[in-house]
This record gives C-alpha cells, structure tokens and sequence, in this order.
C-alpha cells in the first residue's frame, strides 16, 4: 500500500467521527470547516471524479450547516471517497481498513481536543465516547495480532522473525491503548487542564498507533 492511498482511507474514515461529534458534541461550525478542509485532501491525493463527487457533498454538507439534510450530504460524501477504497484496494484487501480506522479515530479525538481549548463551552461526551472507542479497537487489534488473524509475510519483516514482529506490533497497540485510557481518564478531571491533558496524550497515542497500524498493513 502506498502512502497517498493509506493517507486517503485515513481521511476518508474520519468522516464518520466527523458527523458524530457534530452530533454528540455540538461544536460551532469552524470546527466543520475546519475539519472538512483536511478531508479535501482526499482530491490531491486521487483526481477523480468521485474524489471530486465527494468534495462537492461536502460543501453541500458545511453549506447545509445545521439542516436535516446535511447529514446525508455528509453521507454521500463519504460512499464517494469510499468507493474509490473498495476499487483500487480490492476485497483481498480490505482488512487493512480496521488498523487505519484506529488512527482516523485518534485524529479525531486530538481535532475535537483542540477546539475544546478554543470554546470550552461543548459537551464532553463525544471526546469521552471516541476514546474509549480507541481503547477497545486497540485491544481488539491486539487481539487479532496475538491469534494470527493478522499475519506477516512481509520478506523484510521476516528478517526480524515474525514472532518479534508480532510482539512489537502488539505492544505498541497496548500502548495505544493505555495512551486512549490516559485521554479518557484526563476528561474526567472537570477543569479545563484535564482536556489539554487528553489533547496531549492523543497526540502520543497518534504517533504510537500510526507506528503500530503502518508497520502491520506493510507486513500483512
């Protein structure tokens, strides 16, 4: 896989923690634009009529702002992006769509952590929800890692041996884990410092699962 189409599934499964916190959380609509923005990228990366089909969704979704119909606009945005996924992938390959998922979740997360600290006033509960929602995919990831669901065949990697591999890979995404709890946890402090916490150990959490995902979809 290469990096603009790894980059490309990472956007594109952002969309959804994108209308979930606008759903759950409420923040003011440059957190939309903002957010939207970086999801464009997507017509860098593939110039093709459905990157484009999707980019025109979702100005049709921040120009709807607040409408009921946004929310579909938001959606076809996304079987848009999505199909160009399902095409160059294959189905052969579809499995590497659960580890990006984790790091598209954790993107999401530091993105609303951040436009906490710019108004304070939205609920929590989206931020708490995608970091538990990080905690669990990063254990099942584990989980799947340890019972070989996820096997490397990687001749590079194999240079390493597969059982170390394996065990780092796995590590890591524990850690990921822990780093999701730390976030979790640090939203329960009601201050405004417990969010400037969370943002600090998602960005960590980001790094790690990125290490963690990048090195199982190049040796799978």
């Amino acid at each position: 896989m290469q990096l603009s189409e790894f980059t490309f599934i990472f956007l594109t499964l952002c969309i959804p923690f994108l209308y979930y916190i606008v759903q759950s959380t409420g923040p003011k609509k440059g957190f939309s634009i903002l957010f939207v923005g970086i999801i464009s990228l997507n017509t860098l990366l593939k110039p093709d009529n459905f990157s484009f089909l999707g980019l025109f969704f979702l100005i049709l979704y921040l120009y709807s702002y607040e409408k009921i119909e946004s929310k579909y606009y938001l959606a076809l945005s996304f079987f848009s992006f999505s199909s160009l996924i399902f095409s160059d992938l294959g189905i052969e390959n579809l499995n590497s769509i659960v580890p990006i998922l984790l790091i598209s979740s954790i993107f999401s997360l530091m993105m609303i952590g951040h436009w906490f600290l710019v108004d304070p006033t939205i609920d929590r509960i989206g931020m708490k929800n995608i970091s538990k929602f990080s905690i669990y995919l990063s254990a099942l990831l584990s989980l799947l890692v340890f019972t070989n669901v996820y096997e490397s065949n990687s001749e590079f990697f194999n240079l390493v041996g597969n059982d170390l591999l394996n065990n780092v890979i796995i590590f890591l995404y524990l850690s990921a884990g822990f780093l999701s709890f730390g976030s979790f946890k640090s939203l329960q402090e009601k201050s405004y410092t417990g969010v400037m916490a969370c943002t600090g150990l998602s960005y960590l959490s980001l790094i790690v699962s990125l290490g963690a995902s990048g090195t199982l979809i190049l040796s799978i």
